[in-house]
Parts: structure tokens; C-alpha cells; sequence
């Protein structure tokens, strides 16, 4: 594989792309995309070479940035005796589980669960010793951990008491040169190993404790059992203010810095007698050793986009000896009719069905190598699902779409694009971030904003956008299915990490229901249904069901040959369509109306799909249902809004692949532009 990534998937005309690489010699060009399925149903691979753009790369192998981790500098001096504690609940014992690390005058010591077994480990003279505690962790049980460090008598106590135990902890007490910690770097590390670049343990951890001086066993006992004393230095992990850092109980004292985007988590030790006495402060922070921020490759090279480089889908080539990559990005523009990009969805989904050796950051839809769900994922890291000849691939073992073929990501992106396009009207491209971050305003010159096959995750800035787009009168065509579904947050100064927290609906994973509040924003994980934001207030519909077989055709009603909706169905011959083409009809996931919610006007069903084969079966959030069913079936949906635009739903994943076909023989696409037509000619 070629290892690189883009800093950005998107940019405008006239700024800059940041190139990152690890061990790649080559070249760099530039191509621009309009179609990249090559079905022979479709117009085939169409993509041309950019004039600009091209350069050579050369860099070197570099490490790449994995694990999460806590840190807090200068916090240490040399000669000082300290006392670390903390609680610890592991989740994954199978491999070297670092605890806590400081750097000493000729290495590094280290507690680290050694097989289960809690061990002090010291790097000294390009030696390693492990000096065994007999003190045992276990996964998913919570545990007093830490040790007392006397550098002036070379002694390091280690300590150990599993929750439930009350009488105080199990010790056992080392002797060693340079145990304590350099004068120069006082910095203390919890789930990375000092002077290494990788996080190296899973678990939660909580109540993380400094004392500036040695406590015996009575206080290490008063400690554990929520009595201690009140440490030099402890923090707020119930505060999330800043999510990359806990703020200091102490006025004056250094914060603890977050890396490598960990979950924060409200699990934390239970009290162990009746009056209810906390053992810590509120708040823990999940740390993975497969947490993934920034993979902090160095830059490879930097692309200048022309000022005049035409709005739509490119990607970065990278041509090695014996390889080539595509890494695609939009070129971003402002006209009446833009197609806004899932950029979102496509990180959901990035790497699902990949190694995680060789690819970097699992996606929303995998698991941590710890078994917990994947609540924060990155952009800034190499991602084959981002590619655009990829398809639906899921993790080994996944019963229920395993071997399916399915156009959701780029390539079914491509087919709206090159089908606006085709139809002459000179359309911009939008991606998620920049509408979470410009707001409404983005939209101000857009008349006809275009949704496309899989915009499954929003975030509240993009929905209090897109209501702003549809007060204004603007015109919104919705060419998917299964859209405006999950509540989504992205980091308010990194916003290449995303955040889901899935509770209820239909989910491949869910938090627990007290870990539901998300750390990037306050709102609670889940349905945006079930926050009060249901899709059907902004498109008319909301996600209903599953297709595993083939996609269906659509039927019209008929309130669709009245003289009020007719018009869109001018060219179409008879009451059935959308088998034509690509990913064709109403399949894969779709939508319906559903009359006891909001909508963004006034209703009418145009066209219906109604599966009848059992491979069709409906959303869990309605209950159990499986084709033949009412409310497993695909409604297309005009609305009418007050502000005078129109919103149309074709309500399914797989019906923009009917757009690429032209033609008497392409009634879907007939519609669809016959509706954009008539948006244009009555703008907002």
C-alpha cells in the first residue's frame, strides 16, 4: 500500500493541500473526477488529468502516532519523593499494559501489567528489567493502582488493591539507582511508556492522584477508601471544557493533557459501603491503544489549487515503483446548485473491512481491538474506503452484509455529481465541515441544495443550516436514504475528529446509556429522532428499512397525475420506474413518511416502492417488521414549505444510480430532472 493522507478532504480554489506520507518515493499528479464506476450500465471511468498540481515526493519511513494516552509536564523535580495513584479498569490484559512512566536520570521506570501481572520496569544502560509485583490485574474489574517513588533512599513502592478490598493494598517494595525522576523533565505519562510514540494501554481510567511526597500504607489505605488526603495535584475528569485536557482540582496546578483523542466516560469505582462514599471525583477517560488523532506522518509535499480550478471531485495520485493511489478531495465553489458531499459519512465508514495493522483508525462501524464501540475517529489518516473505486466491505464474520455490493461513498456521490453535470447547470460542491462551520451563510447564494445517496451523519450546525437554507425559501432534492440520522460532533479546534455515540435505533454497537453525552459538544449520542431533530422536519422522511436483495421499483400514486404534481413525471411512460441503471431503484436502506412527525411543508407521496420478499425487513426503532410489511416500504415525497421552496425525497441509497443512464429508457432520472428544472425556474 502507499501510506499517505491529506491533511483536508476539501478545499477552495486557490488554497492548498498538505500532502502526508510515510516511506513513499514517487510521483504526485492531480485528476479530476466526474463518474468512477465502471459498470457497463453506467458511462464508464470518467476522469481526466489535471494540468497542475504535479511534483515529486520522497520521505522517509516515519513512526506513526497510535494510542491515547495522559501527560503532564514540569510536574516532577529530581530528588522529590511522589506518590501516583489512580484507578484503573482494563479492558484488554493481552499485551504489555503500560500504567504510568517517568523519565530518570538514565532512562525511563514504568508500572505495566505484564501479562496480567503488575510489574515496575525500568530502562537503564540499553537494559530492560522487569521486576514482578505478583500482583495481579483482571479486564473490566476495577483496581487502586500506583507507586511511592523515594529517590533519595533509591526505593520504589508498588501497590495494588482490587475494588471490594478495604484493609488497605498489597505491596512490594524495590531498591534501584535512579529511580526518581530527571531535574530537566518532570513529566509523568499514564498509558504510554516515557519516551516511546504509542499509547500502550486499554481501559478506563479515573482518579488519577500526585502527591509530592511518600504516603505510607495507613494513607495509601484512607486513600482507596475515598479518606485521603488532598493530593498536591488532581484533576476533573467530569469536566469537559476543553477536550484534550482535565482541568486541575488546585488553583495554580498544570492541567493533565489528553492525546490521541481518548473517550471520556462517567464510569468510575462504585462506593464499597452503605453511606455512599465516592472513591474519586467524577468522570474517567477510556484510553485504546488503537485510538487514533493524527497519524503525524511528515509532510510530503503541498498542492497549490489554481484560483481557477473548477468546483467538483478530484483526488491526489501518487504513482510509486509498483503502486498507485488515489486520495480524493473537493474543490469547493459557490453556485444555484450544490451537492453537498457526506464528507462525514464517508469517515464513518473509513477503513471498515481493513486490517487494522495496515490501516491505521478503525471506523464507526468496527470495534476496538479491546471489544468497546469506536466512538472518535480521525480524517488524518490513510483510509482505502475513502478511494473512489471503493464499495461497501465489512468486517469479516458480519452476517448481515457480508459479500453485499453496495455504492454509498464516493463513487455513488459521482453518480449525482455526473449527473448535474450532464444536465448543464454548472453545480458547486459543499462538504460537511465546511457547512458546520459556515452556517447558513454558505447557502445564501444556493437555490437548489442536493443531498446526496448516504448523508447519514449531522452535526446541530448542520441541521440549524439546512433549516435556514429551507426559511429562506431555498429547494432542497434529497437523492438518499437513511439520511440525518445519527447525532454527530466534531472537535471545536481539531475537526478532523468526529464523534457518534450510538444509543437505540438500528446500531452495529451502542454506549452504555450513561456514557450517551458526547465530549465535543452537550448533547446526548443517538438518533437525532429521538434529540427531537427527526430527518423528517427537514427532508419529509426518516429511515425505515433494510433491503438485502434486489432494489425495487418505484409506483406512482395517484396524486401523482393530478395537475398540481404531473408535471413531474412529464416523459415518463407508464405507473412503474427505477430499475434502470446503477444501485437501481429503492434498495439498500430506505425511507417513508411517517405522519406523526414534523415535516418541512406540505406532503405528497408522488411514488411508493413496497418490498414483498423477506430480505426486506424494517428499522428497530419501529419495531419488529419484515416485508411484506407497511412500514417497510420507500415513499418519494414532494413537500411544499412555507417559505415557498420544495423538498424532494427519492428516499433510497441506491436510486441516485439511476441518474447516470440517459434516454427514453431512464424515467427515474427523468424525474429527478424534471424537478430540478422546475427549482430552478422558480428560485428562492
Amino acid at each position: 500500500m502507499v501510506d499517505a493522507y491529506l491533511m483536508s478532504l476539501a478545499v477552495r480554489s486557490g488554497g492548498s493541500l498538505a500532502l502526508h506520507a510515510n516511506d513513499v518515493q514517487g510521483v504526485v499528479s492531480v485528476r479530476q473526477w466526474q463518474h468512477s464506476d465502471p459498470n457497463p450500465r453506467g458511462p464508464g471511468v470518467l476522469v481526466s488529468d489535471c494540468e497542475w498540481g504535479q511534483t515529486e515526493v520522497q520521505v522517509g519511513v516515519a513512526p506513526t502516532q497510535v494510542g491515547s494516552w495522559l501527560q503532564v509536564d514540569d510536574l516532577l523535580a529530581g530528588g522529590t519523593p511522589f506518590t501516583f495513584s489512580a484507578w484503573l479498569r482494563p479492558t484488554d490484559l493481552s499485551a504489555d499494559s503500560v500504567i504510568c512512566s517517568w523519565l530518570t536520570p538514565v532512562g525511563a521506570v514504568a508500572l505495566v501489567a505484564v501479562g496480567g501481572e503488575l510489574t515496575l520496569r525500568r530502562w537503564h544502560d540499553d537494559r530492560v528489567d522487569d521486576l514482578s509485583t505478583g500482583q495481579r490485574l483482571r479486564e473490566r474489574a476495577w483496581h487502586f493502582v500506583g507507586a511511592v517513588v523515594d529517590a533519595s533512599e533509591e526505593r520504589v513502592t508498588v501497590f495494588s488493591a482490587p475494588w471490594g478490598r478495604t484493609g488497605g493494598p498489597f505491596v512490594r517494595e524495590f531498591v534501584g539507582h535512579h529511580v526518581g525522576p530527571r531535574d530537566d523533565n518532570g513529566g509523568l505519562m499514564v498509558g504510554r511508556a516515557a519516551g516511546v510514540a504509542t499509547g500502550a494501554f486499554d481501559g478506563n481510567v479515573a482518579g488519577v492522584r500526585v502527591h509530592l511526597r511518600s504516603l505510607d500504607i495507613v494513607e495509601l489505605m484512607d486513600l482507596m477508601n475515598g479518606l485521603g488526603d488532598h493530593a498536591d495535584h488532581e484533576w476533573h475528569f467530569d469536566d469537559r471544557s476543553d477536550p484534550d485536557s482535565a482541568p486541575p482540582v488546585a488553583e495554580g496546578t498544570p492541567a493533565l493533557t489528553l492525546s490521541g483523542a481518548p473517550a471520556w466516560s462517567t464510569l468510575i469505582p462504585p462506593p464499597v459501603e452503605s453511606t455512599g462514599r465516592p472513591l474519586v471525583l467524577g468522570g474517567s477517560i477510556h484510553l485504546h491503544r488503537d485510538d487514533v488523532d493524527d497519524c503525524d506522518w511528515p509532510l510530503a509535499a503541498t498542492i497549490e489549487v489554481p484560483v481557477d480550478a473548477p468546483s467538483g471531485f478530484y483526488s491526489l495520485r501518487i504513482t510509486t515503483a509498483d503502486q498507485e493511489r488515489d486520495l480524493p478531495f473537493l474543490v469547493m465553489g459557490s453556485a444555484r446548485v450544490t451537492l453537498l458531499v457526506p464528507t462525514l459519512t464517508w469517515q464513518a465508514y473509513g477503513n471498515l473491512g481493513r486490517a487494522p495493522e495496515q490501516w491505521p483508525g478503525r471506523s464507526h462501524y468496527s470495534l476496538h481491538s479491546d471489544g468497546s464501540p469506536v466512538l472518535i475517529t480521525t480524517s488524518r489518516r490513510p483510509c482505502d474506503t475513502f478511494s473512489p473505486h471503493a464499495r461497501l466491505q465489512v468486517d469479516s464474520g458480519d452476517g448481515f452484509a457480508d459479500g453485499a455490493v453496495v455504492t454509498h461513498l464516493m463513487m455513488a456521490d459521482l453518480y449525482a455529481w455526473h449527473w448535474l453535470v450532464s444536465e448543464g447547470v454548472r453545480p458547486a460542491v459543499l462538504d460537511d465541515r465546511e457547512l458546520h462551520h459556515a452556517g447558513a451563510d454558505v447557502l445564501s447564494g444556493v437555490d437548489v441544495l442536493v443531498l446526496s445517496a448516504h448523508p447519514e451523519y449531522w452535526t446541530t450546525q448542520m441541521l440549524d443550516a439546512l433549516q435556514g437554507h429551507l426559511g429562506r425559501g431555498g429547494h432542497v432534492i434529497y437523492l438518499g436514504g437513511n439520511g440525518l440520522y445519527w447525532v454527530t460532533s466534531l472537535h471545536p479546534t481539531k475537526p478532523h475528529l468526529m464523534e457518534v455515540r450510538r444509543w437505540g435505533g438500528s446500531q452495529v454497537s451502542s454506549v452504555d446509556q450513561v456514557d450517551r453525552t458526547h465530549q465535543y459538544e452537550s448533547v446526548a449520542g443517538g438518533l437525532w429522532a429521538e434529540a427531537g431533530r427527526p430527518p423528517n422536519e427537514s427532508v419529509s422522511v426518516a429511515f425505515t428499512g433494510f433491503g438485502a436483495g434486489d432494489s425495487l421499483e418505484y409506483e406512482r400514486t395517484e396524486a401523482s397525475y393530478t395537475p398540481e404534481w404531473s408535471w413531474m413525471f412529464d416523459g415518463v411512460e407508464g405507473r412503474r420506474f427505477g430499475t434502470e441503471g446503477i444501485n437501481t431503484g429503492a434498495g439498500n436502506e430506505f425511507d417513508r413518511v411517517d405522519t406523526d412527525l414534523p415535516s418541512p411543508g406540505r406532503l405528497t407521496i408522488v411514488a411508493t416502492a413496497h418490498p414483498q420478499t423477506t430480505d426486506h425487513f424494517g428499522v428497530l426503532e419501529y419495531g419488529r417488521s419484515r416485508a411484506p410489511h407497511p412500514l417497510v416500504s420507500a415513499h418519494m415525497v414532494m413537500a411544499e414549505t412555507d417559505a415557498g421552496g420544495l423538498v424532494f425525497s427519492t428516499s433510497a441509497v441506491t436510486a441516485s444510480g439511476c441518474l447516470v443512464v440517459e434516454g427514453p429508457d431512464a424515467p427515474l432520472r427523468r424525474v429527478v430532472s424534471n424537478v430540478l428544472r422546475r427549482m430552478l425556474d422558480n428560485p428562492r
